[in-house]
């Protein structure tokens, strides 16, 4: 992760003061010798690389608008093209270029049309990804990873998808993405093959945001007595609720008013066109999209418009409209959701990265410290960062992620999620921001008497576990208080 601009400053947390303890133990590593230095450096690059963040879903999602909506500009092509069989990185690098790395790891440039390649030059069934670089502010601090889709009528594209984020691990980290984090896209309710695939992808329920990236369709749709947004948040708090154990949380997103929110395609000519039909009742306007000679307009121009905002955004669109571009672009991206969206990556995905990424970073530590001669002082450095208070926050997260694999109905699921999410004590334990001491020495006594209470029962290696972790996290919070 790169450090942060003058406008974008850094929310401390404790994932990124274990980060900068971890940074620390490998400069002092690397004073040993130069082999160390070397090793350290490879080590801390990875630590500090921006987190890679995967977009999933079935086919027609929604993934590749949401894509652009994030980046701001129209990178990934959201019409069936051969590039859109393929997964596709979307990082920071100038100038804007197309890579293909097969799946052997070898890699061979493609030719860019208006800013997008349209051919591979090889099978797709021979790509492991493509890489895109782009100039871009957003990517500075983010890699955004697109796929093709699950459960399409080919099998090409799920299996594209599985070889880059499940299989490539087990086969070669040529044909793997390396992905951190998880935004998966649904439509309305999560089918079964979809939970398996969120399983399978092995992520925690703090590293998986769910989306519904459609929200202005849903329901009755943007003609309904219902409106579709209201609707859709109604829907993801279900969602939520009944998958809490993979996923963090789920946020409704209109995903084609984000896009065209963050991309400027929205002009004052299209905010004329869309100011005509604000004097027209919803019935008139149904009428108006039906006919095949519209007035007022051309049917170029309606079709512009639908492409731009959709059903929805043009009923509701209208009566900003006489105000301008400026103001429409405003109203769709309040109404898109993207913000929000854009904050839950931002502090929660981006903290949860930081975690994996300190386990990964200890586990090579302890692996130069059993081939190299100074492997005790190495221990001995890593011991100190482990003693700290922070670095327990990899166990909490250790704790979680084992838990949701082998008994994600435990009730010791959502507590974990709590601890590691919240901010302050008073947040990690359920409390509202600014409770006071006495609340929460209180909340604390009550926590652990009752995982003391578990402990003695007993349980699953797991729960064990959990128990364990909690014990002692609600200890230090109990000593700090």
């Amino acid at each position: 992760m790169r450090q942060p601009t003058p406008d974008q400053p850094i929310r401390r947390t404790r994932p990124h003061a274990l980060r900068d303890q971890l940074t620390a133990a490998l400069a002092e590593i690397a004073r040993i010798d130069r082999s160390l230095a070397r090793s350290t450096a490879q080590i801390r690059d990875a630590l500090w690389a921006p987190p890679r963040v995967v977009v999933v879903g079935r086919v027609k999602a929604g993934k590749s608008t949401l894509v652009n909506a994030l980046i701001g500009d129209r990178v990934a092509d959201t019409a069936a093209t051969e590039c859109t069989k393929v997964v596709a990185v979307y990082q920071d690098g100038a100038p804007s270029r197309a890579e293909v790395v097969k799946v052997g790891g070898a890699r061979h440039s493609v030719r860019l049309t208006d800013g997008r390649p349209t051919e591979l030059n090889c099978p797709t069934d021979e790509v492991a990804y493509l890489d895109r670089f782009l100039p871009s502010r957003l990517l500075r601090s983010m890699v955004l990873i697109d796929t093709p889709g699950l459960a399409t009528i080919t099998t090409g594209n799920e299996q594209a998808t599985r070889r880059a984020l499940i299989d490539g691990y087990g086969q070669t980290r040529d044909a793997s993405v390396g992905a951190d984090a998880a935004i998966f896209l649904f439509d309305a309710t999560p089918r079964a093959d979809e939970v398996e695939f969120l399983h399978d992808l092995g992520f925690s329920a703090v590293n998986t945001i769910g989306a519904l990236a459609k929200a202005d369709t849903l329901g009755e749709g943007a003609f309904g007595d219902d409106d579709p947004i209201i609707a859709a948040r109604t829907q993801s708090e279900k969602i939520a609720r009944s998958m809490s154990a993979a996923l963090l949380t789920v946020q409704p997103v209109a995903g084609l008013l984000a896009q065209t929110a963050q991309t400027g395609q929205f002009t004052e000519a299209d905010a004329d066109a869309l100011s005509a039909l604000a004097g027209l009742s919803d019935m008139q306007l149904e009428l108006w999209l039906e006919s095949e000679t519209p007035a007022p307009g051309t049917q170029a121009g309606r079709d512009r418009l639908l492409d731009l905002l959709g059903e929805y955004g043009l009923r509701h669109a209208r009566a900003v409209a006489p105000q301008g571009a400026h103001a429409v672009n405003a109203w769709l991206q309040r109404r898109s959701g993207v913000d929000e969206l854009r904050e839950n990556i931002d502090v929660n995905l981006t903290r949860s990265v930081l975690i994996t990424r300190a386990v990964a970073t200890c586990t090579q530590i302890e692996h130069l410290a059993l081939t190299h001669p100074a492997g005790g002082r190495i221990r001995s450095i890593l011991r100190q960062v482990r003693q700290t208070p922070q670095a327990h926050t990899m166990e909490e997260f250790k704790a979680m992620h084992s838990l949701t694999r082998t008994d994600p109905e435990s009730p010791w699921v959502g507590e974990l999620r709590q601890v590691l999410v919240g901010s302050g004590i008073a947040g990690r334990i359920g409390l509202p921001v600014g409770a006071d001491r006495g609340a929460m020495a209180a909340e604390l006594d009550n926590r652990l008497r009752r995982v003391h209470e578990a402990g003695l029962l007993g349980g699953s290696a797991a729960e064990e576990q959990a128990v364990a972790v909690l014990l002692h996290t609600y200890s230090m919070m109990r000593r700090s208080i």
